[in-house]
């Protein structure tokens, strides 16, 4: 099981030396426990030193296997379907960024909430029209990069469009590209997805599905809450899944707290 778990590197607050430390000690106390990868949440990609950051990440045997870009537009309010082009163009460029720095680490760069919420000048469709010109520009870099994007579907009570698998689908075969595919996050799938469907749903578009995302029914740790994570992990792993699952959950009671007990609950899950 190639496991990994969000972090970040608090690189707009330190020093460029001080990034490299946080990511070799994550490392070095993630690697005991199972993980093979950090996803990274990050708002300044072109501040880190990729050059480092790869050298400690293959001295551990650990990969970067995504990009978490939400920051982008919770920090900035830069967003790949605003009504304003302006906005549109800081969004694209700082996707620009991600994918030049995923490209040197061989990470996906995730399009979750960086697609925005459209305003009361604005309109659902409209924001769709604009996200589908915004993405196009985005695929092109990740095309010439060798990048995958992956679409995440999030819920209607954070974002405005592509709630589900079945409508980001439609988005991804509209942009025919070989660049994007899908990030299936549990927490999501639990509140947007019909749970008469779902399974058979993940099983016909398992090929799809570049990236996973794991976080139970209460966003915590998996295990705490009723989402069927034996039936999920299952069907991935019977379809020849290689890709992560990457951990994305409230980090609470502590970061620590988290990965211990996500990797225990998942091992024993995969030894079944």
């Amino acid at each position: 099981m190639n496991l990994s778990i969000v972090a970040n590197l608090n690189e707009l607050r330190v020093k460029r030396e001080e990034i490299i430390k946080k990511f070799s000690l994550l490392c070095e106390y993630l690697k005991p426990l199972g993980y093979s990868g950090i996803e990274l949440s990050i708002l300044k990609p072109e501040k880190i030193n990729t050059k480092a950051l790869m050298e400690v990440s293959n001295s551990f045997d650990m990969k970067i296997p995504a990009l978490g870009t939400g920051g982008t537009y919770i920090r900035f309010g830069y967003s790949l379907g605003h009504k304003k082009r302006s906005i549109r163009k800081k969004a694209i460029k700082r996707i620009h960024e991600y994918i030049n720095f995923a490209a040197n680490t061989e990470s996906k760069v995730i399009i979750g909430l960086i697609r925005g919420r459209y305003s009361r000048k604005n309109s659902p469709e409209k924001e769709k029209e604009n996200i589908f010109s915004s993405l196009t520009n985005c695929i092109e870099l990740a095309e010439d990069q060798n990048v995958m994007l992956a679409l995440e579907p999030i819920n209607r009570f954070e974002i405005d469009s592509y709630h589900t698998l079945s409508n980001s689908l439609e988005l991804i075969e509209n942009l025919d590209s070989d660049n994007i595919k899908l990030l299936a996050d549990t927490f999501h799938i639990h509140l947007e997805e019909n749970p008469n469907t779902i399974w058979d749903t993940l099983r016909q578009n398992v090929s799809e599905i570049g990236h996973i995302h794991l976080a139970d029914c209460n966003r915590r740790i998996p295990g705490s809450g009723h989402f069927d994570f034996k039936t999920f992990v299952n069907i991935f792993r019977n379809s020849g899944y290689k890709g992560f699952y990457s951990l994305e959950t409230i980090m609470k009671p502590s970061f620590e707290d988290v990965a211990e007990e996500s990797a225990k609950y998942l091992r024993n899950i995969f030894n079944e």
